[in-house]
Parts: C-alpha cells; structure tokens; sequence
C-alpha cells in the first residue's frame, strides 16, 4: 500500500509540473522509497534480507517482526537453514530436522528477528514452501571480498587450486583447502550421500557456494570458508595428471625463482636423501648440497639414507623455500648422509639452512617441557637453541658440546641495504641424544659455588642463634598454654560434673513427676473435663521444663568444642540425645585440617542439637543419619531419620519460647547459610543446612 501511494503522488506530480520537476520529484521518491525498503526502524515490519543484514546486534535482539519471500541456498544438517532473497542473504534459527526444505525452495517467512553470531538471522513462527526454482546467482570473490564479511550468508564463487582433500570424522563432509594465490581457503563440501570425490589435489576447481567462515566469541570472523551443498558447483577447470609424481624433477635450488610467466602455484617433484624424519610433520631432505624441508601428514616411515621423491607445494618459509602438503615415495635406500662441518657463524649467512649439519658450542642451561628438551647454547658472541625428542638428559652446564642436527633459519633480518637477506637466528633440530658429544666439563669446584659454600656456613651459624632464641621463647610460651589448657579442663570437668548430678537428680525428678501424671490421667474419669485440662497443662508444663533443662544440661557440655572440633563435638552430643531413646544413630564424617571460624562452629552444633531433639521427641525415629561434610568451599549438615514425618504444607506450629523450625531459619541465617527441609507422612524428615566457608 505504502507503494501505491508512492505511485499515486509520482502520477499527479507528472502531470502538473515541468518536465525537469517531474523528474526530480520522481527520484526523490525513488531514494525514499529505496531507503524504507532497505531500513526499517523499531516496530516496522521487515520484509527483506538486507534489512535484516542492516541491524546492529543489540537491534537484531529486540526480536523484531518479519515477513519475506526468499530462496533456500543451503541447508547444513547440522546448523540451520540458509536463505537469499534479491536484497541479500540471512539464516533461520531452526533445527534442518524440524522443516523438511531443500536448496532452491521459495519459502514465505513469518518470524522475528535473531540476533545472530555474526550476520543477524530469523526466528520463524511460520514457513510456508510457496515453489522451487534457481538458486541465486553465485557472485564472484576474492579471499579479501571473503574477510571483509559483506558476503557473508550468501551465494559466491571463487577459484584456486587444491591443496588437500579431508574427509571429516563426522557429519560426512569433505574440506578441501584451496589456494588463492599465496593464502588457502576451506571449502566444506556437504552434499547428502557423496561418499567419494575424484582426484583433485593439483587441480585448478571452481566452487559455488555459501560465504560463512570460523568466529570468535567476540563475534569477529577469524578465517572465511565457503559451503558447498550441491556437487555440481564443483567445477573442474583443469584436472590433474593421474600419476601425482608424473611431473618433471625440479631442484631445490629451482623452487620459487623467477619465471617471466610467473609462479604455476601447482604441485612440483623433488628428489633427494633423507637426513631427518619428523613423524607426522615433516622430512628433511638433502638435493646434492642444498636442503628442505617437506611438510607432509602421510603416514610411512624413512630412515636417513633412503632416497625419496616427494611432490608438495613450494612455499616460503622464515628464509628460504619449502615443500607443504607433500606425498612421498621411496625410491631406494642408501648410507646415512654425512653431516655438513659448520659454525653458528656460517649458518647466520643462511647457506645451511634445512640441511643437516656439525658444530660445536657451550651449554648454558637445559630445559626440559615434555616431551621435548630444550639446549640453550652459546657460540662466540651468538645464543642459539637446539630441540631434541624426549626428556632425562644428564648434561652440566658450561661442558663443551660438539652437536649434529637439521639446521632451521628462524627470522630473516631486512636491515641490508640491498636485496639478500640473511637469517636472524637458527635452532638446531636433534634427532637423538646420540647427536650429542660432549667435548669436556667445567670443574665441579667454581668460584660461584665456593661462594654459595661460605654463605651457607655463615648461613648456617646465624639461623643456630635464632633457634636458640626462638626454642627460648618457645618454652615459655607452651609453659602458659599448659597453664591456661589445664585451667580449662578443670573448668569443663567442673561443668560435667554438675551436669551429670543436675542429670541424677532434677532430671530424674522431672521424669518421675511426668510419669506420675502420666498414670494419673490414665486413671481419671473421663467426664471429668476441667481436672482433665488441668492435668494436661500440667502435663505440658512438666513437659517443657523437662526439655530446657535438657537443653540447660546441653549448654553446659557445650564447651565440647574447647576440646575438639564440630566433628567431634556433634556425634557426643547426639549421644547425649538419644541415649536410653533407642534410636539407632549412624555417622558420617568428613574431616579437614583447618578449623571453622568459630560462630560457624558454634551455630552449627546448636543446629544439629535441635534437628536431633526434634527427631527424637516428634518423628519418633528408629534410626537418625548425621552427615557433615566440607568441599568446594561450603560445609554441608544433614540430619535424616525415618520416623512418622509430616506434611510440609500442615507443618506443625511452633511453640513459644522454644528453639524451633523458626530457631533453626535464624541461626543459618547468621552464618549466610542455606537451610531446606523435606518431609512426607510416614517416611521420615531430612534436614540439610548448607553454609558457605571462605578458604
């Protein structure tokens, strides 16, 4: 509607204006309408891909409405489904499982807007297959076109030549890494039941497919890739030979030198001897003088000596060229190639490189990081390193050393005003501990350490007079802890002892009132009512003092924790609770090394007392379980029996001046504790208090 307004007003503003007005009222119109279909601001509906593409993340997660007409380009079985319209490309948040559409499905579209990884997306509410037609047209890219993301989402084609060809572990899916020019490219090859591809590798392709790439969780896109869903978007341009190795013999000193045609960027065949193997990483390989390094994950073993041919992709490496993405073959064997006589010197100029060589240098240090051990050495003025296989290398530092190994230039220095360079720095690549000779040693007896001798005697007779200072002082201080320790158990045995006569005596006294108006009600007519009432608030008053002198005798055997900690504390105490009960108790108890702070101690062992009491006089238990444990930064209390229980929902009401549900709620509040109880009628209480203890 809102274009057949635009329509309208461009018809009459025609008709009634100049030639030149009329046509640049019309543009006018045209820009706006263009900007509305491109753009829509909140509440606005949107109804195409690049409206979509245009919002910010925070924008996209508003969840705006949606409504479009666009075409299924990729559907990846394991991520989502991908769609194009005219204005460009975007995905729905859905499962492929939960809609069953195909490449080149026209779908209507109902949803909101989803904020997306990278490119914002489509929540959809309804999706309606409308027809099938042609995928949108693949617009053709560079590498850079790809890192700049405005692809993203959208059909593309690209070309370059194949490096290698991955079957994936899972989701059957084949990559393959394509050059583009000197950097490579992933092309992820999803098409359902292709289960093999002809030979590529060396090929010149030409692949059509959806720009997408690998992310950070900055939501910043590390690498490009591009998925390809159909097998006829993969074209060959030119296929490689049959035989990989059916290509002439270039020398190492051939690789990467000028050609007025320029670099092939296709795979090249060098011959020479083994001098080194790196098991799933490279062979070092000498052609007459020169030598390289040939990267390659094809599994077979060689030794030094044997004579291989290896076709790979020349590249260049920190200073000099390699071979990546190599096969190999065996040609024949031969003797262990000789070592070239060199100094750290000599290989600065970058003649050895990649090629096995002889020196000599003094040790500076060993380190070893598993597996691997590191040589720190030094010759003349020059620190270099050497890397050997495998740990457990008795050397002494300062010994003079006579090393054999693969010679690999590091950096290459640019700071020449002319055109060669030369390398920076150089490691030596070991292949045994059998490459090192040691020439000589230092003496043991070095002026450092007969300096370390004299401060470790002098040491020693200073930290003599501090002991005895300090064993001096210790005395006296163990003297008053002594004096204060059997002070203290003579104040706790006092307190037990009170306890244990106030037991014999008012306790019993209690008792036997308790039992005597027990006997009494049992023996009282029923119709009479007020001495009934009389002798239950009698009853109930016998009752409660009973239970706080219980808890009186408690308070004093509290000072328990004077003599050890909660561990032991608690179990005495529900000793003295169910005592004479019958009730079965079973302990679980962790122990640690340090203590609690002591109100954490303290509150727990009132709280454990009163879930105990409460066990006892209400649940009438025949077994109670105590579990305290600490890990992961809190100390964990359980008490669970298995007696009558209750309904939380008709939990029983609290009774004034008693400890209590209400007690037991505060005190693990003071102590930034956590509290749950769960009960059911006839399967017993558990009570769990959870506090957190800093370390």
């Amino acid at each position: 509607m809102r274009r057949e307004s635009y329509r309208v007003s461009i018809l009459n503003t025609w008709k009634t204006t100049p030639l030149w007005l009329a046509l640049s009222v019309f543009f006018s119109f045209a820009r706006a309408a263009t900007s509305q279909a491109q753009t829509a601001p909140d509440g606005l509906l949107l109804t195409n891909a690049a409206q979509i593409r245009a919002l910010s993340h925070e924008e996209a997660g508003k969840k705006l409405p949606v409504k479009l007409r666009a075409t299924v380009t990729t559907v990846d079985p394991v991520h989502s489904i991908f769609i194009e319209d005219e204005t460009g490309g975007t995905f729905l948040n859905i499962h492929p499982a939960e809609k069953s559409v195909a490449s080149g499905d026209i779908l209507e579209i109902e949803g909101t807007t989803y904020f997306g990884f990278f490119v914002p997306g489509i929540n959809p509410s309804n999706i309606v297959k409308v027809g099938h037609g042609e995928l949108p047209k693949a617009k053709k890219v560079s590498l850079d076109d790809l890192l700049s993301g405005r692809w993203h989402y959208q059909r593309v084609e690209a070309s370059g030549i194949v490096r290698s060809v991955t079957a994936a572990a899972s989701h059957d899916r084949f990559i393959l890494k394509i050059a583009m020019g000197p950097r490579k490219l992933d092309v992820q090859i999803i098409t359902p039941g292709l289960t093999n591809l002809p030979p590529l590798v060396n090929a010149r392709v030409r692949v059509a497919g959806l720009a997408a790439g690998y992310l950070n969780l900055k939501h910043q896109l590390i690498t490009p890739q591009i998925i390809v869903s159909r097998a006829e978007d993969i074209h060959i341009e030119s296929a490689p030979p049959n035989d990989p190795f059916d290509i002439p013999l270039t020398s190492v000193n051939g690789l990467l030198n000028f050609n007025p045609a320029g670099l092939s960027n296709h795979r090249v065949r060098i011959r020479g001897v083994v001098t080194h193997q790196q098991h799933g990483e490279a062979i070092f390989l000498r052609d007459e003088q020169q030598g390289l390094m040939v990267q390659t994950l094809q599994n077979g073993n060689v030794r030094p000596g044997d004579i291989i041919e290896a076709v790979g992709f020349p590249a260049m490496g920190p200073f000099s060229a390699y071979l990546e993405d190599a096969e190999f073959r065996t040609i024949s064997h031969g003797p262990a190639p000789e070592p070239v006589p060199t100094t750290v010197q000599e290989a600065l100029l970058g003649s050895v490189d990649a090629n096995l060589v002889k020196l000599t240098a003094k040790l500076i240090d060993v380190i070893e990081s598993p597996p691997a051990t590191t040589l720190v050495l030094q010759s003349g003025d020059t620190v270099f390193r050497a890397r050997l296989p495998g740990t457990g290398l008795s050397l002494r530092n300062g010994s003079q050393l006579g090393l054999t190994g693969v010679c690999l230039a590091e950096k290459s220095s640019f700071a020449n005003p002319v055109f060669v360079v030369s390398p920076l720095a150089v490691e030596l690549l070991l292949r045994s501990a059998a490459d090192i000779d040691v020439h000589s040693m230092p003496s043991w007896w070095t002026t450092q350490r007969l300096a370390v001798a004299a401060s470790l005697l002098l040491g020693l007779a200073g930290v003599g007079l501090i002991w005895i200072l300090m064993l001096r002082r210790r005395v006296t201080e163990q003297a008053a802890i002594i004096r204060e320790k059997v002070q203290r158990e003579a104040t706790l045995e006092e307190r037990h002892r009170m306890a244990r006569e106030m037991h014999d005596t008012l306790a019993q006294t209690f008792s036997g009132l308790g039992f005597q108006l027990d006997a009494i009600h049992v023996g009282l007519p029923t119709e009479d009512e007020v001495a009934r009432q009389r002798l239950d608030t009698a009853r109930s008053i016998v009752r409660h003092g009973q239970e706080d002198f219980r808890r009186s005798l408690m308070n004093l055997r509290a000072q328990e924790l004077d003599r050890g900690d909660i561990t032991q504390a608690l179990p005495e105490f529900a000793r003295h609770i169910t005592d004479g009960t019958g009730v079965a108790l079973q302990f679980e108890m962790s122990t640690w090394q340090r203590g609690l702070p002591e109100s954490v101690e303290n509150n727990l062992l009132r709280i454990g007392q009163e879930c105990l009491t409460n066990a006892v006089n209400h649940g009438h238990p025949k077994k109670i379980t105590l579990t305290l444990s600490r890990e992961n930064g809190t100390v964990r209390l359980i008490v669970r029996d298995d007696g009558v229980g209750f309904d939380p929902k008709e939990a029983p009401p609290q009774t004034g001046g008693h400890f209590g549900w209400r007690g037991i709620q505060e005190r693990t509040e003071q102590i930034r504790g956590h509290v749950e109880r769960e009960s059911h009628p006839g399967k017993g209480t558990t009570v769990t208090v959870t506090i957190p203890v800093e370390p």
